[in-house]
């Protein structure tokens, strides 16, 4: 025999083996066309023997042309006038056969696919039927009972299926494993268009991608008129994580970075609802550079004083109302940092709300505009006055709780009154000078009046008696507000902090070290303020001019800033309700005092020192005298009533230059080389010791927790450079 196949043969043995499976392994069991064993039967086709049939029937009159048997003509005749219905029956035959052998080769390509991905001969495979043309539309696999498919296996399994079934642009083929029925089911899901934006895409893939959270879903919350997406919902299975702050801001910034800048120039923020399972981001304006002092009353409750703008034109205020949390107020900020500016809005808002108030300025230009104005008591400036004032405000605030016991009313019932204590690092600075260097009257007055001791009961205990704090320091310090670190947080519940704090400073002011500490200086105005949520947030303070209407002053403003102190001018002016003598006495007194300055003070004009060699020519000329001598520069004395800037001791840092008294009581430079600050249990500072000198010779000195060092320049913490 020759060696060479015979390709018609071979093809036809595959065709046979392809569509009928082949005859068995000899041992019973029947074989694949792979030759692996099968369980599905050979398929045999249903409409042969109708087609020959139908044909017979066709062509019966030429047949009957070649036949005489009358039988069979009469058979012929009979089979010919149904025709049509074997046709019919023989078409739809092809179909069913057509139909069943896609099914037959589809239950191979799955067996063999499911005996190799998994090791297990099927017990049965079934196609449903309609089985779909191209894409299939739903099978089982029964497998032998207790089979076990590992999870490697079953992804290997489903690719593979997959694969030998591939989807299209409207199906798609999944995979489904049902142990406890020992089956693998395919089906066939409809594709649902992704008609997602790119931006809820990045939002899902890359929260998917992330332990974050459980279960996520993004969908559209809402969107604008144009149909662009302003909002999405977030839902994610409920967590211990989801309720913790430092969680929820990490998570708000990667949110507000995978989202990107939206095309309406408006700032992404999120709100929680951990309870419900679910966070919300929306857009809201993004946060102004300049806000001039609105001339409207932007809250309408008189008790709430507005002095800034957030995101989403979110207004902060100062609740100055009784029944408030937050009764007084700390700003803190470098000089510069536009602190009075804050206190200037305060303060005229009060005024225009029929709250009256009476403020301390010991650099004597802070407040000094102020003089005068409607609700203003008096503005004071003297430090030994500052302390009588402090005094008769402790005073004040205890016979209004008396009057409060006597009377049986509520402390809502009383006027409030605002007391205002700018720089107050630098009064206390001059109150300690006052008690080492003045006189012995003065020493034994400062020590009766107590100024630091009455001011920390006013923080605490002030609250109810309808007397408000306004502290303007440059940097926080927990000691001069009662000693315990948390006091000036507790008592001072409306905080504002403008410029960047240090580490400590932050700490002070907002509980977490990381708050305020990037602020955007190089916007006048930026800082950080207190919500009515209770939380720090970035806050764009009000600008107020300066309301003083002296020429020197007024002729600089421009006419819009004029507008402002116009438009803020309140028709009357609120009156002050004294329940103590003291106070009634100090005040009176003290505008007396201020009227007799403006009347007959004058502060002596400046000497100018030395002239130039042109102005020595014109007074040859002109017979006119230089306006002085020229005279060898001097080293500038330290002017010991007036200081540049003071500091907490336990703030000083080796390396700093500090005043210190010499041996004559005056005031000289000289530089820190250690600072060693000393705490008790609870962490608050107890004493400071500063070491100054060089070489051998060095000087410790000594500082309790309430006293201040004087520094020789403003001290710029926190400023931009």
């Amino acid at each position: 025999m020759s060696g060479n196949h015979d390709p018609l043969k071979d093809w036809l043995v595959a065709f046979w083996r392809d569509t009928f499976g082949d005859s068995g392994n000899g041992r019973g069991n029947q074989l694949g066309k792979d030759g692996q064993p099968t369980r599905i039967r050979k398929f045999t086709p249903l409409s042969p023997i109708v087609i020959v049939a139908a044909a017979a029937a066709v062509y019966s009159p030429r047949i009957m042309e070649a036949v005489s048997n009358e039988a069979v003509v009469e058979a012929l005749t009979t089979l010919h006038s149904y025709r049509v219905l074997l046709v019919v029956a023989a078409v739809a035959l092809v179909a069913v056969d057509v139909v069943r052998h896609r099914m037959h080769k589809w239950s191979q390509a799955l067996e063999s696919v499911v005996r190799q991905g998994t090791g297990h001969l099927p017990k049965k495979t079934t196609i449903a039927f309609p089985p779909g043309w191209r894409v299939i539309r739903r099978a089982t696999v029964k497998l032998p009972r207790g089979s076990v498919i590992r999870p490697k296996q079953f992804e290997e399994l489903s690719r593979a299926v997959e694969a030998t079934f591939p989807g299209n642009d409207a199906w798609d083929v999944k995979v489904r494993h049902e142990a406890h029925h020992d089956r693998i089911v395919v089906t066939r899901e409809t594709i649902t268009p992704d008609t997602r934006s790119d931006r809820q895409k990045a939002l899902q893939s890359a929260i998917d991608s992330t332990p974050i959270f459980k279960d996520p879903k993004v969908t559209v919350e809402t969107v604008d008129e144009d149909g662009i997406e302003t909002g999405y919902r977030i839902a994610f299975e409920k967590s211990m994580n989801a309720g913790a702050k430092g969680f929820q801001i990490k998570v708000e910034e990667a949110l507000a970075s995978l989202a990107g800048e939206h095309e309406s120039g408006r700032n992404w923020t999120t709100d929680w609802y951990p309870d419900k399972g679910h966070l919300i981001m929306r857009l809201v304006s993004p946060m102004p550079t300049r806000v001039d002092h609105p001339l409207a009353l932007v809250d309408e409750n008189l008790r709430h004083l507005p002095y800034a703008t957030g995101i989403a034109d979110r207004t902060f205020y100062w609740d100055t109302s009784t029944s408030s949390n937050k009764p007084h107020c700390l700003i803190v900020g470098p000089t510069g940092g536009g602190k009075t500016s804050v206190i200037r809005t305060l303060l005229t808002e009060a005024a225009r709300r029929g709250i009256p108030f009476v403020g301390v300025d010991p650099k004597m230009i802070e407040l000094d505009g102020l003089e005068g104005y409607p609700g203003c008591g008096a503005i004071i400036y003297d430090a030994l006055r500052a302390a009588m004032f402090v005094r008769a405000l402790h005073t004040e605030m205890m016979a209004r709780n008396a009057y409060i016991h006597q009377e049986k009313i509520e402390g809502s019932q009383l006027p409030l009154m605002i007391a205002v204590l700018d720089e107050f690092f630098i009064l206390s600075g001059k109150w300690q000078r006052l008690a080492k260097t003045g006189d012995d009257e003065t020493r034994e007055q400062l020590k009766e009046l107590d100024p630091l001791g009455a001011w920390a009961d006013l923080a605490v205990l002030a609250r109810s008696a309808g007397i408000r704090l306004l502290l303007g320091v440059q940097r926080p310090d927990a000691s001069l507000f009662g000693g315990a670190s948390g006091n000036a947080r507790d008592n001072f519940g409306t905080r504002i902090s403008l410029g960047n704090l240090s580490q400590d400073g932050a700490l002070m002011m907002w509980g977490d070290s990381t708050v305020g500490r990037e602020v955007d200086t190089s916007v006048k105005g930026r800082g950080i303020a207190l919500g009515d949520d209770g939380n720090p947030t970035d806050a764009q303070m009000w600008w107020t001019p300066n309301v003083d209407r002296h020429p020197n002053k007024w002729n600089q403003l421009a006419e819009s800033e004029m507008a402002i102190i116009d438009g803020l001018m309140p028709a009357e002016a609120p009156g002050f309700t004294c329940y103590s003598s003291e106070l009634a006495a100090f005040i009176e007194s003290e505008r007396a005092l201020a009227k007799r300055a403006r009347t007959h003070g004058r502060a002596p004009e400046p000497i100018v020192i030395g002239t130039s060699a042109a102005e020595d020519a014109d007074a040859e000329t002109t017979g006119v005298p230089a306006s002085a001598p020229i005279a060898e520069a001097a080293p500038e004395p330290v002017v010991e009533d007036d200081f540049s800037d003071v500091i907490p001791a336990s703030a000083v840092e080796a390396g700093q230059t500090v005043l210190v008294d010499n041996d004559n009581g005056v005031l000289v430079p000289v530089t820190v080389d250690s600072v060693d600050v000393r705490r008790n249990k609870q962490g608050d500072v107890v004493e400071t010791v500063l070491t100054i000198g060089n070489g051998a010779v060095k000087t410790r000195i000594s500082f309790d927790a309430k006293e201040v060092v004087l520094l020789p320049e403003a001290d710029l913490v926190g400023a931009s450079a």
